[in-house]
């Protein structure tokens, strides 16, 4: 199961709140209105505070100018810049501005630059989990929060998500029928 504890604070995008995974307003609705974000304040969220991260989305795109994902897969060097703006984005400027880079053209070359499709397009949380493991610097830890987060979220169209362990979907996966 997924570290739902964790996730208490999240609320179901049905309560109206919008998205509740930063202290700024405008941050959450940035997240709610951009599934990007979303996921970018996901993997942002590694040795920072959770809702630090989840802001930074929304002041990369303060500090770029736009957040197009296209141009945060081709223009490396201006993710890199804002990353490293004083005060830096994250506590690890250099890495998170490369991985941004890194997750965006994988999100251009295999989703076709919509970031939603990573759960909109999921058959099963096994499903989802799998398309999260192929993201930059998801393991499965994050995985596992990940899929408990969009559940809580409400944006899942399948059950399982609240007792999705990667690693167990991952040995299910690759065990071989018994004849």
């Amino acid at each position: 199961m997924p570290k739902l504890e964790r996730l208490d604070w999240v609320e179901p995008l049905s309560t109206g709140r919008g998205v509740t995974l930063s202290d700024d307003d405008d941050a959450n609705l940035f997240l709610a209105e951009n599934s990007t974000a979303l996921l970018l304040g996901v993997l942002y969220d590694s040795q920072f505070q959770t809702r630090r991260a989840f802001s930074i989305p929304y002041r990369l795109r303060g500090r770029l100018g736009h957040f197009e994902i296209n141009r945060l897969a081709s223009e490396p060097d201006a993710v890199q810049a804002a990353f490293t703006q004083k005060p830096a984005l994250h506590r690890f400027p250099n890495r998170y501005a490369q991985l941004t880079s890194r997750f965006a053209s994988v999100i251009v070359d295999d989703f076709d630059a919509d970031a939603a499709r990573v759960w909109t397009e999921s058959s099963s949380a096994d499903d989802l989990g799998r398309r999260l493991m192929a993201l930059p610097a998801f393991g499965p830890q994050k995985t596992d929060w990940t899929v408990g987060m969009l559940g809580r979220l409400g944006v899942l169209r399948f059950d399982g998500w609240q007792d999705f362990r990667y690693e167990a979907a991952a040995k299910k996966a690759d065990a071989k029928p018994t004849l």
